[in-house]
């Protein structure tokens, strides 16, 4: 998830996403926050074994990578988010406008960007670790899923698309202020019609960015960290006017979303989402300060 509630993979390597979807995992209600953060390391785990075949020396020091990456988070970045938290909170006292959302927006981006620095040097570490061959079936599982994404979306017509949107939104906001109200459905229909697909965009940026990496770890085995980089790098400037118009117009209707729905939530449904809120700041607080 590169960008704030972004609705597509925005060309962050896997395990880089992964790592900012698990250590957000907080924003999207869990049963169990603190269960969740303490099994990252398995999960990531789990998820990079999907991708490459590692020796049982090779699986130790992801571990063991794994170990520091998330004693730097616990330490430096959830206290960040107590206090983007206690932002929304404060921004809850009263009708949030849309400078409010615009501000939590930019706070979010923040956290999520200082994130993907950082497993981004996780994942080179990582790439350290791998042989030129590991390297390369990385890439090739990546390049396969992303086939098998675009190839699920090319079924989907629109209908399905917006019932897809709906039923995320609708979940998503649920999860933390209770059972949705007719109005507020209705306010998430009205926007999420005005989004604008974006897959065929993704894909096709996506391919060569995944196609340029691949051949970069073909033909430079021993010297492959500069230009890899450089690679990963360029995401943002392959991005195409198109793309970059789609990606806005769907990130201010996500926003009005937001706005719309938490500005109509009854008495009810604020009490459930205070409680969300504190729920997460104590977890966090609990968390930031464990062993």
């Amino acid at each position: 998830m590169h960008r704030f509630l972004a609705l597509y993979p925005f060309g962050a390597k896997p395990i880089v996403r992964l790592l900012l979807l698990v250590a957000l995992a907080s924003v999207s209600a869990c049963s169990s926050t603190q269960f969740l953060y303490n099994r990252i390391d398995t999960l990531i785990a789990w998820y990079v074994d999907d991708y490459v075949t590692l020796s049982r020396e090779q699986d130790k020091v992801l571990r063991q990578q794994l170990d520091a990456f998330h004693d730097w988070h616990r330490q430096q970045e959830l206290p960040f988010y107590i206090d983007l938290l206690d932002l929304v909170d404060n921004k809850l006292d009263s009708r949030l406008e849309e400078t409010d959302v615009d501000e939590l927006a930019s706070a979010f981006q923040v956290a999520a960007d200082r994130l993907r620095t950082a497993a981004l040097d996780f994942a080179m570490d990582l790439g350290e670790d791998l042989s030129q061959t590991q390297r390369i079936e990385f890439v090739a599982s990546m390049r396969e899923q992303q086939e098998i994404w675009y190839e699920e979306r090319l079924t989907l017509s629109d209908d399905a698309y917006y019932k897809a949107l709906q039923k995320r939104f609708e979940k998503n906001l649920s999860d933390l202020m209770g059972r949705l109200e007719d109005e507020q459905k209705a306010a998430i229909s009205q926007h999420i019609r005005e989004f604008t697909p974006m897959h065929h965009l993704w894909y096709e940026q996506r391919s060569s960015w995944t196609m340029e990496l691949q051949q970069v770890l073909e033909e430079q085995a021993n010297t492959w960290q500069e230009p890899t980089m450089t690679v990963i790098e360029s995401w943002e400037s392959r991005q195409t006017e198109a793309y970059l118009l789609a990606y806005a117009h769907n990130l201010e209707r996500t926003k009005r979303v937001i706005r719309d729905v938490l500005n109509a939530r009854s008495a009810k449904q604020d009490r459930r989402l205070r409680r969300s809120l504190n729920g997460y700041l104590d977890d966090f607080a609990q968390l930031a300060i464990a062993p």
